[in-house]
């Protein structure tokens, strides 16, 4: 003989009561919604912030932005140069805080000159001074900073931002020489 509950079964076409399908669902949806989460959260880009180069122009409003790329926080990328009185490369390491602010890790060069440290120096956060193999390293410890402002150099000085995924941008390729240029970390 066969039960009610198993006729009922049999026409849904389902082995489980309606309480263990509604638990199921449930189950299936947490599952879905914990799998596209971590999906985001591993998602390069995700965070939503971006690093951009933003030409000042003129200085009269916001300027216009000349490059843009997706990262996350704690991301590094560095500033690198050649100096132009002493002609040797300086190298600046940045890292993006969050989605407003870029803190200062490292300053590297292997020959004194103008607006570069003549030795360790005092400020109101952690400095580290170190000479290694003939270069010096100045380490600012993550130190905020905010917005990285700078005057594109001549092709003598190539101001190059280089990622840690490789990607290079020389910033004579999108901003003209003498151009006052920020670099900012946005939302969006």
């Amino acid at each position: 003989m066969t039960t009610s509950a198993e006729v009922r079964r049999e026409r849904s076409g389902s082995p489980f009561s309606p309480a263990r399908r509604r638990l199921l669902a449930i189950v299936t949806a947490a599952v879905t919604v914990a799998a596209a989460a971590a999906v985001v959260w591993l998602w390069p880009g995700a965070s939503g912030l971006r690093l951009a180069v933003v030409d000042r122009g003129t200085g009269q409003g916001p300027g216009e932005v000349v490059y843009e790329r997706a990262v996350e926080p704690g991301e590094a990328f560095v500033l690198e140069h050649t100096h132009s009185v002493t002609r040797r490369v300086v190298r600046e390491t940045f890292s993006v805080l969050d989605g407003e602010t870029i803190a200062l890790e490292e300053l590297w060069f292997d020959e004194f000159g103008p607006n570069l440290p003549a030795g360790p120096e005092v400020f109101d956060h952690e400095v580290t001074w170190l000479h290694e193999d003939g270069a010096y390293r100045v380490v600012h410890h993550s130190h905020p900073i905010g917005v990285v402002p700078l005057r594109v150099g001549s092709a003598e000085v190539d101001h190059t931002l280089t990622f840690a995924d490789g990607e290079q941008i020389r910033l004579l390729d999108i901003a003209p020489r003498g151009a006052w240029v920020d670099l900012v970390v946005r939302t969006g």
